[in-house]
């Protein structure tokens, strides 16, 4: 009896800590190959623990954000799928109840809250307690250092948070190995591949993406590990999949006009960061690559919530206001603003 109670307690550990993609038989019987920390996601080159991503905006010293109070029909039911909040390493102007409060006064429909550092779900559940009820408030996991780098445990834990409004799963951001490299840091960093071949724990990550209904992220890896990942995602059944902002510089994800006509013909999301449009900078070329993949495959989020940076509502309008000057009509703005993000979440349109 001890025999037969010790191998079921074996087969049902074995099948607890087994990819995703194995089967209780193979558990079972311990055809198991399970060493996914043998190739570690994140890579330590230095001992200096003192080294990190936010170091380099602490000498930033800018002026508080002012709230213009911008009103304009494109906030009726917006969504901004990157709403940065605080508190956070960063110097961030608004907590995720200010960010709530004001996106459900100015009439938009949803948020997705970011941190590159933590889970968001938790938050995400109390600003719809206790700041907007009637507002969609989703929370996101950014696969960075801090939560232990491609940790299939981690995006397990983030689903199953109480309320379920984790929505949203980002490959590595600012502790991607493109960053980390592209910038000269010697600080921690966490890859998705190894000789060109995407790590299992980047495999193990789709599969639970896609075991609970999440969306995907692509992040600041490089442009081929982007294809890759979308690839991968699309084999495992996945379809919603935000391309993180391509092209907002050399150290994030910069692919090719033709890298992203793939990636959106996968069925994925460009994302254009409002700042991109609202300010001088970079704002044709990425009003041209808006024209180059069409309305229909693109996505203007915020990525706002720095100090001196518009409120995420008033940089919904400013954003719409540029795209309305440069020829886009209003069909076209409800389908980036409104329409892509909602599909993207696993929403209704409206």
């Amino acid at each position: 009896m001890k025999e037969i109670f010790a191998r079921v307690l074996l087969a049902g550990l074995m099948t607890a800590i087994a990819p995703s993609s194995l089967t209780a038989q193979q558990a079972d019987t311990q055809e198991v190959t399970w060493a996914p920390d043998a190739i570690p996601s994140v890579i330590r080159p230095t001992p200096d623990t003192t080294v990190n991503a936010w170091a380099a905006f602490a000498r930033y010293n800018p002026a508080p954000s002012q709230d213009q109070h911008l009103q304009d029909r494109i906030l009726d039911g917006a969504i901004d799928i990157h709403a940065h909040f605080g508190p956070d390493t960063y110097n961030r102007q608004w907590d995720v109840f200010e960010i709530a409060a004001r996106a459900q006064e100015r009439g938009m429909r949803g948020i997705v809250i970011k941190s590159h550092w933590t889970e968001s779900a938790t938050a995400a559940n109390l600003a719809r307690r206790y700041a907007a009820p009637q507002l969609e408030v989703f929370g996101s996991l950014s696969l960075n250092a801090s939560v232990g780098g491609i940790n299939p445990m981690a995006v397990r834990a983030f689903a199953e948070i109480d309320g379920h409004f984790g929505k949203v799963v980002w490959m590595p951001t600012h502790d991607s190995e493109h960053e980390v490299k592209v910038n000269g840091d010697a600080r921690p960093y966490v890859r998705v591949s190894q000789d060109g071949v995407l790590l299992p724990q980047v495999l193990e990550v789709l599969d639970l993406i896609a075991h609970y209904d999440l969306t995907l992220a692509t992040g600041h890896v490089n442009a081929a590990e982007m294809l890759q990942i979308m690839r991968a995602a699309r084999e495992r059944g996945i379809t919603r999949i935000i391309v993180t902002h391509p092209g907002l510089g050399p150290q994030y994800t910069d692919p090719s006009i033709e890298q992203l006509q793939e990636a959106v013909a996968m069925g994925g999301y460009a994302e254009v960061v409002a700042n991109t449009l609202y300010s001088e900078t970079g704002r044709a070329a990425k009003i041209a690559m808006i024209r180059a993949l069409g309305p229909e495959h693109c996505i203007i989020s915020s990525d706002s919530g720095l100090v001196g940076t518009p409120n995420h509502a008033d940089a919904i309008v400013l954003a719409a206001n540029i795209l309305r000057e440069a020829g886009f009509n209003e069909d076209e703005l409800d389908m980036m603003f409104k329409r892509n993000p909602a599909l993207v979440l696993g929403m209704a349109p409206l």
